[in-house]
Parts: structure tokens; C-alpha cells; sequence
């Protein structure tokens, strides 16, 4: 069925204001045609959505999230009492959250049990409705290593080959991969600025994963596991805390991405009293003091940044994406190259421009309408009206977390 999108402010999720009285023709999934209003239109009326004014853009991407964890202070104590199964199903759940509030793509970086990509498949399959979901599954780790949860032990380069060859025979999107210790995992005997995978783990990883065509987020909060992570090739820095002048310079030229994640650490080290684990607490008031100027320098720097949330983690539900972008705002990022990072750019670093992330003729029809104009409030995003995954229009939209 073919959709026109009548009367639209268009913001194409590359310009820096949108456009008034703007027409969007989908069809067959794809987005057809972008023309003014006040030319003539091909589509019957029955087909016909008129916007009056309402902002269409393209649908958000998130690039860090946890579909099977539950939002709740201690996540990973929720997952060890519900099992495999009400996991499960609460991923699908979680998932359709972040479709309903305007997140047409999610990347998913690390699942007990490969769930993530099991909500892949049955997205892409047409089982349930839901965001594309680019899933790495299990993290690819040292030996007691972050995320112990749902980490594949790997000690030398051979194991690491072998994880490697194991994700993506699962069925993994991407790789993902630990290259230092974290806030939110182990209680004892996990720092996190500390290295963990070392460069030449991390370059076998990334060598291996490019050969098969998949990218590779490194989880990376100190310096040394960050500047591993980057001479070995990864295509994304998660988190990123401990980020040098000699970083930054070396991840713009080689075109690294930052997945900065901002609002989670606020919320973590902001958290006593409400039920996050006093450890994870502690240790990301040490990441919060750091992590704001190291942003700094690496969007100075002009280093590819794109929105992930963390969403799953301790008291941030799906979705989160909202705060996230607020806090990239905060930090002085202007408010066009905010929504970039989670549209366009994102999109770009997934190595996906070509398919979704802006409002273009030959481009999937990932659509997002919503009253006002982000451009100049960013939270009018919650004033969600419409939303449109691969040229289908998702029943019941519900507005974002505020």
C-alpha cells in the first residue's frame, strides 16, 4: 500500500532546520518520493496521511542497548530470578517499547543466551513487531572479564578467533568486545579503568569480524583499553570515560566512533538509595567527573559521536533514548547534531547510510511524526503521533520516558 504524508514540516534528518509543507510518498516499504505540498499527488485518498504541520523525520536509531534487561536497579539480579524464558519474553516486550516511542533501529550490545539476537530474527522474520535490532549477543571477554554475564571467556588470540567465528555463527550483527573493566558487573576485582583484552586479542577480534563484513563495539572506559581498542580497528568506543588529547586525535584519523553514553553514569552515580549496587555507585562518581571532559575533546576533535543509552541498565528503562540526547545537548553538542547522532549519523556508523537514517527517495521508510519541533525543543520527540517501521505504520504509538 502506498502512503502519501501530506503537509509535513520535513526535517531529513541531515539539514539543519526542516521544511514546511512538505509531501513524503512511501511505498512498498521505501520511501518514494519527497516533493512540496503544492504539487500534484498521485495517491488516493484513502492512503492519505495529512500531517497539518506535524514534524516528519526519520526514525531514531539507539546505538547501545540491553533488550533483555529490565530497566530496574540491579538488572542482572532480575535476569538470574526470572531465568531464560520470562527474559525472553520481556525482551520482545522491551523491544516494542522502544518501536512505540519513535526508535525504529536499536544495536544491541550484549545478551544471556544470544536473546538479542533471537529478537532479531523474529523481528526481521515478521513474528513480532519491533525495531530493527543489529544484535552482537554475547561480549567476547577475558577471563573473569566485564559483563561475566553474558561474556564468551577468551584467553590469547586463538580463543579470541574462536568467539569470533562463534558469534557470527549464532548469527551476531556485530562483535562486541571488552577491552576494560566497567562500572556496573562485578562487585570485586573489577576496576574501571583497568585493561582487560589485550591489543592483540583486540586486533584478531576485529580482523576477523571485518572479514565476515561485521563491524565491532569495544567496550572501553580507560586509556589503555581505549587506545588498544583504536589501533586495533574497532569501529566504536563505548563509553569512552578515560579519553586522552592522543586518542582522540588518533580516533578522528582513523574515523572511530564514540558511543558516549552519558545519561547512564549520571544516573548510576546519582543512584544511592535507589536500590543500585553501592559498588557501581561509587565507581561511576569516579567516571562522571571524567567522562564530560573527554567528550569535550573527542566532539571538538570532531570524532564521529552517535546516541546509545545503555537502556536496560540500572534505572534507565526502554526506552531512554530522550535523556540520552538531553545530555548530549547539556554538554554543548547543538541540537541538529544531536538528533544526527541518533538518525543520520548513527545510521552512517553502522554502515547503513545508503539504506536508513534520513527522509530519502530509495531509503527504507523508518518514519517518525511528532507534534512541534525538535529542532527547536528537543522534547517535543515525547509528542509522538505516528510511527513507521519498513512502510507500516505501528498501531498504538506511546511517547518516550520522561
Amino acid at each position: 500500500m502506498s502512503v502519501l504524508f501530506r503537509d509535513a514540516l520535513l526535517w531529513d534528518g541531515l539539514a539543519p532546520e526542516p521544511r514546511p509543507h512538505m509531501d513524503v510518498l512511501v511505498d512498498d516499504g521505501t520511501v518514494t518520493e519527497v516533493r512540496s505540498s503544492s504539487q500534484a499527488r498521485g495517491v488516493s485518498d484513502e492512503h492519505v496521511v495529512d500531517l497539518g504541520g506535524a514534524c516528519l523525520m526519520p526514525g531514531l536509531i539507539d546505538m547501545h542497548v540491553h533488550v533483555m534487561w529490565s530497566g530496574s536497579p540491579d538488572p542482572v539480579s532480575v535476569v538470574d530470578s526470572e531465568g531464560e524464558q520470562l527474559t525472553g519474553l520481556r525482551a520482545v516486550a522491551n523491544a516494542q517499547a522502544q518501536l512505540r516511542s519513535g526508535v525504529t533501529t536499536v544495536r544491541d550490545l550484549g545478551s544471556n543466551w544470544d536473546l538479542a539476537i533471537s529478537v532479531s530474527r523474529a523481528v526481521s522474520r515478521g513474528y513480532i513487531e519491533g525495531p530493527r535490532v543489529v544484535a552482537a549477543g554475547r561480549t567476547i571477554i577475558m577471563t573473569g572479564g566485564h559483563d561475566p554475564f553474558w561474556g564468551i571467556a577468551a584467553d590469547g588470540p586463538d580463543a579470541v578467533l574462536r568467539a569470533v567465528r562463534t558469534q557470527i555463527y549464532a548469527g551476531a550483527g556485530i562483535i562486541k568486545v571488552a577491552a576494560t573493566g566497567g562500572v556496573y558487573g562485578r562487585p570485586e576485582g573489577e576496576e574501571i579503568g583497568q585493561s582487560e583484552l589485550s591489543y592483540e586479542e583486540l586486533a584478531v577480534a576485529a580482523g576477523e569480524a571485518h572479514r565476515f563484513g561485521l563491524k565491532v563495539a569495544s567496550h572501553a572506559l580507560g586509556s589503555r583499553g581505549i587506545a588498544d581498542s583504536v589501533r586495533a580497528g574497532v569501529d566504536t568506543i563505548e563509553h569512552g570515560i578515560f579519553l586522552t588529547e592522543e586518542i582522540v586525535a588518533e580516533m578522528k584519523r582513523r574515523g572511530t566512533a564514540l558511543t558516549p553514553t552519558l545519561h547512564i553514569y549520571r544516573t548510576i552515580a546519582d543512584g544511592e538509595g535507589a536500590g543500585i549496587p553501592a559498588y557501581a555507585v561509587e565507581k561511576a562518581r569516579k567516571a562522571v567527573r571524567a567522562h564530560r571532559e573527554g567528550f569535550h575533546m573527542a566532539m571538538e576533535a570532531g570524532v564521529p559521536i552517535v546516541a546509545g543509552t545503555d537502556a536496560g541498565s540500572c534505572n534507565t528503562p526502554h526506552p531512554s533514548l530522550i535523556q540520552e540526547l538531553r545530555c548530549l545537548r547539556d554538554y554543548g553538542m547543538p541540537t541538529d547534531a544531536v538528533l544526527r547522532a541518533a538518525t543520520s549519523a548513527a545510521a552512517a556508523v553502522l554502515g547503513k547510510a545508503d539504506a536508513f537514517g534520513t527522509v530519502e527517495p530509495g531509503k527504507a521508510a523508518d518514519l517518525l511524526v511528532v507534534d512541534g519541533n525538535p529542532i527547536d525543543r528537543l522534547d517535543d520527540l515525547l509528542r509522538v503521533r505516528y510511527v513507521m517501521r519498513a512502510g507500516r505504520l505501528v498501531s498504538a504509538p506511546a511517547v518516550m520516558s520522561r
